[in-house]
């Protein structure tokens, strides 16, 4: 062996071990510490690229003292401190390790394995049988033990090269039903709690179970519902919550027998048993609260030239609007929201959302949000960040769901411009603890529109924060606070008579506000026809801060004056 010229001066990182890339002869280290960083280094000088964190750690510092790669430029990490064995593509763009196998602390932790020999699956492991989206195939990290003698669940336990997952699940195929260390004397009810009979046998063993709650294919890390639970040989009961934000219908649940108390719901671990179990999740006593009802929709119609009135025929934005709430022993468990574009009258670009004023963002279970748009469902949350109380974004441009007919330049408020076609916004939205009903905003809670960001919105509306308004301009309700991203500086400019201390919002000097609620599907004024036209007793209303002057209006129209179908 010769040292290599300047690699002493090059070695300024903290690593334990290093292994040499099968074919592009590098060398390759993930460093110790509170994060590892994967380094990149060239052995002919001993300089390292730092490619990036790829592990940060949860508890105490790792110390990688094993590393080395299979044949497919995977890289494997052994930490010291607790055994568990981490796994990295070293060749992807963006390189993060994930847990492969759990193992046994060790002080003086190395290894070492010739770079074009893989890393094979044992001939004596046995693996989960859960769809692969919950991870069960070995390419997928599936939950996998090695089976050893009197440590497992039930009193069978049988070995496949792979996870099976159902209907080929290995029960099947051979006829022995190995699943039989996990039984359940209780059902699944949202919102109570359950009992499962968790047999052992063996000593000195610990269970993890993880449950989809939500439905939604994978077992995410609020979904772990028994963490390291010692169970005696024999018969043991084990009782657990389950959530109130929870899904009805058939799931599945997972159960993972090992020595060790902390491991997760995929990777390997060394001894003991994985059962996967289909599961009925049952939802009874629940009432549900329609608003404003569960055949009708109320309307919600906007003008857009906030902090003017110009025009003011209110029908810049239309949405017809079903609101549903969820209860159970008089606490709120969820909502649901649908939302239909009924008319969009507006030149300018808007967004729509709701509010729930009250209740705060952190009280909503955001990653099990459902929501779709005619029927497709969408990713990412439409719950805005930023935002103390809960606001859910529906669309930051109406623009994007409209289609024209040929000669109209906008939607269902021109004469000939009409359509049976509405864009349709579903959102189910279930929150982390239930919410006393005398605690939850009254219906219709606080739909508003705000100026799409980084469009026009007029001169009046630029000229109050000096710049495209886009988040900062909301048109809301009658006497509705606005949301934190709202621009205060809008309050008594131009038109607006707010006055916040009385608790007056979106109001002019005459009590006429840029946004109402119809409790019915409207029929809407045409476009460029003033709402105190069109119905000529809405002026006496908005004047009366009571609303017990003519508070049908909107059943007395001027029939020449409104959009009809």
């Amino acid at each position: 062996m010769s040292l290599v010229s300047g690699s002493t001066s090059n070695a300024t990182y903290k690593i334990t071990d290093f292994a040499f890339h099968p074919n592009n002869g590098y060398i390759y280290a993930v460093t110790n510490g509170a994060t590892g960083s994967l380094l990149q280094i060239d052995p002919s000088d001993g300089s390292a690229s730092n490619l990036g964190v790829v592990v940060i750690s949860s508890g105490s510092n790792f110390t990688f003292g094993a590393q080395f790669f299979d044949p497919d430029g995977t890289l494997y990490l052994s930490n010291n401190s607790d055994g568990k064995i981490y796994r990295l593509n070293v060749d992807e763009a963006n390189p993060s390790a994930e847990i492969f196998a759990y193992g046994p602390s060790s002080s003086s932790n190395d290894g070492a394995r010739c770079a074009l020999a893989e890393v094979p699956v044992g001939d004596n492991v046995d693996f989960g049988d859960a769809p692969d989206s919950y991870g069960t195939y070995m390419a997928s990290n599936g939950a996998r033990h090695s089976i050893i003698d009197d440590f497992y669940l039930g009193s069978l336990v049988d070995n496949e090269a792979n996870g099976y997952p159902l209907p080929l699940s290995d029960d099947n195929s051979d006829g022995i039903d190995d699943e039989d260390g996990i039984s359940f004397p209780t059902g699944f009810e949202l919102g109570e709690s359950a009992v499962i009979l968790a047999t052992a046998t063996g000593s000195g063993g610990y269970l993890n179970a993880w449950f989809d709650w939500d439905q939604n294919g994978s077992f995410d890390s609020d979904e772990q519902a028994i963490t390291g639970h010692p169970l005696s040989p024999g018969s043991n009961s084990v009782s657990l919550d389950v959530p109130t934000w929870g899904k009805a219908g058939q799931s599945w649940a997972r159960f993972r027998f090992s020595s060790l108390a902390d491991i997760g719901p995929s990777g390997g671990v060394g001894d003991g048993e994985v059962e996967d179990h289909q599961i009925n999740i049952t939802e009874t006593g629940v009432t549900i609260n329609y608003y404003p009802s569960s055949s009708s929709y109320t309307s919600v119609a906007y003008e857009d030239l906030y902090p003017d009135q110009e025009d003011y025929d209110m029908n810049d934005v239309i949405f017809h609007l079903r609101l549903v709430e969820y209860i159970k022993n008089d606490q709120i468990i969820r909502v649901e929201f649908e939302a239909k574009l009924a008319a969009m009258g507006a030149a300018y670009h808007n967004g729509f959302a709701i509010q729930l004023p009250g209740i705060a963002s952190e009280k909503v279970k955001e990653n099990s949000i459902e929501w779709n748009i005619d029927d497709v469902p969408q990713s990412g949350s439409p719950l805005e960040s930023g935002q103390t109380n809960a606001v859910f974004i529906f669309t930051q441009d109406l623009w994007d769901h409209i289609s024209l007919s040929n000669g109209c330049s906008f939607l269902r408020t021109e004469s000939g411009c009409g359509t049976s076609y509405r864009t349709t916004w579903k959102m189910r939205v279930p929150f982390e603890t239930t919410i006393a009903q005398s605690q939850m905003p009254e219906f219709p809670y606080d739909p508003f529109i705000f100026a799409t960001p980084g469009t026009d919105h007029g001169l009046a509306a630029k000229n109050v924060v000096g710049e495209l308004p886009g988040r900062k301009l909301e048109i809301h309700l009658k006497n509705k606070a606005p949301t934190d991203k709202f621009a205060t500086a809008y309050f008594g400019s131009r038109e607006d008579r707010s006055d916040p201390d009385a608790g007056q919002y979106f109001l002019n000097e005459n009590g006429m506000s840029w946004a109402i609620e119809i409790p019915t599907s409207w029929q809407h004024p045409l476009e460029r026809e003033r709402l105190d036209m069109t119905y000529s007793e809405f002026l006496n209303f908005a004047a009366d801060k009571s609303g017990n002057t003519n508070p049908n209006w909107y059943l007395n129209a001027n029939s020449s004056l409104i959009f009809k179908d």
